[in-house]
């Protein structure tokens, strides 16, 4: 080793001591910046430590006003969706075993509960409970990815550290861009993952935003978090388990540790995102990552009407519109054919879906959701959590149903959402819907009435209607509020609640 590394590292490894000598055990506070990482000989940086650049570069004073209106239109959508599940099996199994497992805290609100519980324990269940009901925002960069599952650790953190509104909003933008970035970047799912996986790399941005991080210890959480960050896209193939709720719950949950160990020094690798790009099949040549901080793509999120899989939207929505010219003749359905995309078809009409097994199956079948909206003129929740989808008169229209590529449609990439259904009946009329764009989708923003209605349905029966309204208040002047706890106190339930 030369003697201006040596040197260069012993002091590196002084600063890092002076540091911690200075840290709170309750919070995640340096003095100074220190540790943070200097590349010395115009030495390139490594893209953890750009990550690192980019959470500490996000300022709400620079931020657009359609990525803060953004930013409160996702966290209204995203609370609704947890109030949605506040009951369910799923969450209160995760609720119980969180106290088993973390202990019983008291410095994060679990959504819909009575009870606080520890940072790792809150947000472990509320991102159960923003998944469950398959409602919560889309991204649609290389494959669909839902980033509103990263809210949770933004709000426990920033309410732990008693945080203000607008620290909360610089957290939330970090985390969903660097993460829908990298959904940009690289398909996981040609590769055998769960596009969550892009999730390991916002988590440790938020944590080291809300603990105010030194670069270095971001980057290193980056590269500790971003190495153990894969989840097999078993998790959505076959019959899906209720493990589909808690994916990305489990991943911000190891990145919050991975942080808690890079802010005591613990040192993570670079170049997890290049490896994958290189080593795992297929190969991708010239793999970068855009982090400039314009072009944001929080404004392009997508919000779901139905609860079912993003690539549902516009299954559910045709199937509606066609529901109300049936007229009571669905005995008299000889033949529904559906056109739609190849990748489409193989997420969501495979042999598997056309028999599902569990609810978590029949909400990503597209013969099932189709057969619903045709029948009951809409999708909603109440049918997937009372067994509707298993009704004989379902299940005759799904064997009916075939589902193939459509080429005028497939012409019209890359806006690749859309469907063609066609029905043809025992007397040989037929008729046929095409939904391009569904509502809800980036082109086709969900309206602030409906945004409104979404959580008004899922939240009153939680915190009543006056609870509903105040959180939709505090929600609109997100900025302006001095303490994060004032919003997640709104959050909390009474335990009297029902599932959905």
């Amino acid at each position: 080793m030369e003697r201006r590394d040596f040197l260069a590292r012993t002091a590196t490894a002084v600063s890092v001591t002076l540091l911690l000598g200075n840290f709170r055990s309750d919070r995640y506070h340096f003095v100074g910046s220190a540790l943070a990482a200097g590349n010395s000989d115009g030495q390139k940086a490594t893209l953890e430590q750009r990550f690192a650049d980019f959470a500490l570069a996000m300022k709400y004073e620079v931020l657009p006003a359609d990525v803060i209106t953004s930013v409160k239109r996702v966290l209204l959508d995203t609370l609704g969706c947890a109030f949605g599940s506040v009951g369910s099996e799923p969450a209160n199994i995760a609720e119980t075993t969180i106290r088993k497992t973390f202990g019983d805290g008291n410095t994060a609100t679990v959504i819909g509960y009575p009870r606080p519980a520890t940072i790792e324990g809150a947000l472990f269940v509320n991102g159960v409970l923003v998944r469950s009901l398959d409602l919560n925002d889309t991204y649609i960069g290389t494959e669909p990815f839902h980033p509103s599952e990263m809210l949770p650790t933004a709000i426990a953190l920033c309410e732990e550290n008693g945080r203000t509104g607008r620290d909360l909003i610089e957290a939330v933008v970090a985390g969903y861009e660097a993460s829908m970035r990298v959904n940009d970047a690289i398909s996981f799912i040609e590769r055998g993952f769960h596009p969550l996986c892009a999730a390991s790399y916002g988590i440790p941005l938020i944590a080291g935003k809300v603990w105010g991080l030194p670069k270095e210890a971001i980057a290193n959480a980056v590269g500790i978090s971003g190495a153990r960050g894969f989840t097999s896209f078993v998790v959505n193939s076959g019959a899906i388990s209720m493990m589909k709720a808690m994916g990305l719950a489990a991943t911000a949950t190891d990145g919050v540790f991975a942080t808690r160990l890079a802010a005591q020094g613990f040192t993570g690798p670079s170049g997890t995102l290049d490896w994958l790009a290189s080593k795992m099949k297929p190969a991708k040549e010239g793999f970068a990552v855009d982090l400039e901080l314009a072009g944001y793509r929080l404004p392009r999120v997508a919000f779901k009407r139905f609860p079912v899989q993003i690539e549902l939207q516009a299954v559910a929505e045709a199937g509606a519109l066609l529901s109300a010219k049936i007229k009571g003749r669905a005995l008299d359905i000889r033949a529904i054919t559906v056109e739609t995309y190849p990748g489409i078809i193989e997420r969501v009409a495979d042999p598997a879906k056309f028999r599902p097994q569990t609810k978590g199956t029949a909400d990503h079948s597209l013969p099932v959701c189709l057969a619903m909206a045709l029948l009951d003129g809409d999708v909603m929740v109440a049918q997937f959590e009372k067994d509707r989808w298993r009704a004989k008169d379902v299940m005759a229209l799904v064997e009916k149903t075939s589902v193939k590529p459509g080429e005028s449609l497939i012409s019209k990439l890359p806006r690749g959402r859309g469907a063609n259904i066609e029905i043809v009946f025992t007397d040989g009329q037929s008729l046929r819907e095409t939904v391009e764009v569904p509502e809800g989708d980036a082109e086709r923003p969900l309206s602030r009435s409906s945004l409104e209605h979404k959580f008004i349905n899922f939240a009153v029966p939680v915190v009543g209607k006056a609870g509903a309204e105040r959180v939709i208040s505090l929600v609109d002047g997100l900025e302006e509020l001095k303490d994060v706890r004032e919003l997640t106190r709104a959050l909390r339930g009474s335990g009297k609640q029902n599932p959905a």
